[in-house]
């Protein structure tokens, strides 16, 4: 879809892949990466295939954008103080921090940006104007399809998209100058994994931005949190804990919003 091509490096033994013959190549192990669509399919955990499992993400896809699904969640789980729009909130906390040190903030061009769980690009689309680039990647291939579409629709050719593991990026050590994770934290079955390899593709001094939810307002009862378990296995924070595990990652000068149970935070990677 555009001319974009991100520097996607093998898991296996480190070199850069090269795209040839519609996949991508390890010219060093021989490891292959299948390309469906435009959409690169590196391995996923959990039996995840392109063919025979259809996660409820993938069901989601086709309305996730729509007013039946993420506007009034959002409303529900964020109360009446949450911004009015979250991706103008998470673009304006990629921008440079007013009275940063030059030796971090001041950068000759605009920023590469990585959207992890990226889902439909609502995110990944919205930031891309002020970046020089976006990858998007999720693990779900209909989110994924549907991002496509929605980039390609709006002429958006700053971006590509990559269906990938947030605990096994394929993408190289200080690679980008800022990452977004947004409503996805909550979901992933190894979050310190997810984190860490956060940091891992993160330049130092770069910064992490997100939303996740935690255990407070609506989401402060049992019921409520059963309900987000079993539908799409969600698992709310405990403020402090979330604290804690981005501490313990190698992230600091932590900054914490919350509205309801709706949490925006913005941290910085040592």
């Amino acid at each position: 879809m555009a001319a974009l091509e991100p520097g996607y490096v093998c898991r296996r033994c480190g070199w850069r892949l090269s795209r040839r013959d519609g996949e991508l190549d390890c010219l060093n192990c021989g490891e292959t990466i299948p390309i469906a669509n435009g959409i690169p399919r590196f391995p996923v955990p959990n039996g995840v295939s392109d063919s025979s499992h259809e996660t409820v993400f993938d069901r989601l896809a086709p309305v996730y954008e729509t007013p039946v699904w993420f506007r009034p969640l959002y409303r529900l789980i964020g109360g009446a103080t949450a911004p009015r729009d979250d991706r103008s909130t998470i673009a304006s906390m990629l921008e440079p921090e007013a009275g940063a040190g030059a030796e971090i903030e001041a950068e000759a061009e605009a920023p590469t940006v990585l959207d992890v769980a990226c889902g439909t690009g609502r995110i990944t689309r919205r930031v891309a104007g002020d970046a020089a680039s976006v990858v998007g990647v999720d693990i779900s291939g209909g989110m994924l399809e549907r991002a496509q579409r929605y980039a390609v629709r709006e002429g958006i050719e700053n971006v590509a998209f990559a269906r990938m593991s947030a605990d096994e990026l394929w993408i190289g050590t200080d690679a980008f100058d800022r990452v977004a994770c947004c409503w996805a934290l909550h979901l992933f079955p190894d979050i310190d994994a997810a984190l860490a390899e956060i940091r891992r593709v993160l330049r130092p001094g770069g910064r992490l931005v997100g939303t996740t939810i935690v255990d407070e307002y609506v989401l402060g009862a049992a019921p409520v949190r059963a309900v987000a378990r079993l539908t799409v296995g969600a698992e709310p924070f405990d403020v402090e804990s979330f604290r804690d595990r981005l501490r313990e990652t190698g992230f600091s000068s932590l900054e914490f919003d919350r509205r309801g149970s709706a949490l925006f935070f913005r941290a910085r990677a040592e």
